[in-house]
């Protein structure tokens, strides 16, 4: 018996708690070296009776810049599942070429581009629970995509599994919209839609804005663009060290950085993991993805894109490749910079 739904999140032995994918990458790159991969269940506890039918991570033990595959979970062939598996499904629709009873011609479109994505996301809560405390380095609870990172019980032979993808995660999502922009065409891509909680149904290439288009004063997109490590702060070479960032890009003929203090690091659960990203000697400029605001700095000689909370955030480092494609946003670098 195979899985037919993607598995979006399985239960980590390590660590006693279930994880989409990109969780399990966070908690991963938050352990201290030498690291060791994690195992894998499946996700719903009657799989369990048999045979502990283990599930396959691809790649979340490798940063997003070192792999072109995106991060997933996958099937084991050597593991059975049970019948009310959540992942199990005894007539999947989403693998009908054709247009389904009652279904539009859109609607048709837009379900088989989503099957060529490993996670797509539908709903989007910006407003997750605020993190409790520092934590252990494998701690993963605050933000997670499953409450209380409990085990499923099965949804029952014959029956459906629930279509609606949601998450609190900004990693999950930026994923999502990255794998989206390279596997899918332009037209396909255009089709996605994100639901935010609290505002409604959008265009998922909507709730991201250029920060070269992006303006001072509120915003509740995810704003993103190119940008270059200015230095670190505070004493000695720990992991809870902060940061500056300059972006490539200016807003109302000003510079635009991103700080974050020695104390938000210092706080922050996953900051061995940003940290090592920080690290990464080979890394030319990073792609920023963050949930905050732009602000007038006090001089009003620049400005600060600037964020409450490390959740909020997202670095992916990046590499010149004069006149190159880039694979997460289609535009081509020259320079470092990001051109549409």
């Amino acid at each position: 018996m195979s899985t037919r739904t993607p598995i979006t999140r399985a239960y980590c032995v390590q660590l006693g708690e279930v994880l989409s994918i990109a969780e399990a990458r966070r908690a991963f790159f938050s352990l201290p070296e030498p690291r060791s991969r994690f195992r894998f269940l499946c996700s719903n506890e009657r799989c369990d009776l048999a045979i502990k039918a283990e599930v396959t991570a691809v790649n979340y033990d490798k940063r997003p810049n070192d792999t072109y595959r995106i991060a997933h979970f996958r099937e084991n062939p050597k593991y059975d599942h049970a019948p009310d598996c959540e992942w199990m499904i005894d007539e999947d629709a989403e693998e009908v070429d054709g247009k389904l009873p009652g279904e539009t011609d859109g609607e048709a479109f837009l379900r088989k581009a989503r099957r060529k994505l490993h996670d797509y996301i539908d709903v989007f809560d910006p407003t997750a629970e605020q993190e409790k405390g520092g934590g252990s380095p494998g701690e993963t609870n605050g933000g997670s995509d499953v409450p209380g990172g409990s085990r499923g019980e099965g949804i029952g032979r014959g029956k459906k599994v629930s279509r609606s993808h949601k998450t609190s995660s900004l990693e999950r999502l930026v994923e999502c919209y990255r794998q989206a922009r390279l596997e899918l065409s332009e037209e396909e891509f255009k089709a996605m839609k994100l639901k935010i909680v609290g505002e409604g149904e959008i265009p998922l290439s909507w709730y991201f804005k250029s920060i070269a288009y992006a303006k001072v004063g509120g915003s509740s997109r995810v704003i993103h663009g190119g940008a270059s490590l200015v230095r670190r702060y505070g004493a000695g070479n720990d992991q809870d060290l902060g940061f500056k960032l300059r972006f490539f890009d200016w807003v109302d003929k000003k510079p635009v950085f991103l700080y974050v203090s020695k104390e938000q690091m210092s706080e922050y659960r996953f900051r061995r993991y940003l940290d090592g990203i920080l690290r990464q000697p080979d890394a030319d400029y990073f792609r920023v993805f963050a949930l905050g605001e732009l602000s007038l700095a006090p001089k009003g000689t620049s400005i600060n894109l600037e964020i409450s909370d490390l959740k909020q955030l997202v670095l992916i480092p990046g590499h010149k490749r004069p006149a190159a494609t880039d694979v997460d946003t289609g535009a081509v670098e020259v320079n470092g910079a990001l051109k549409a």
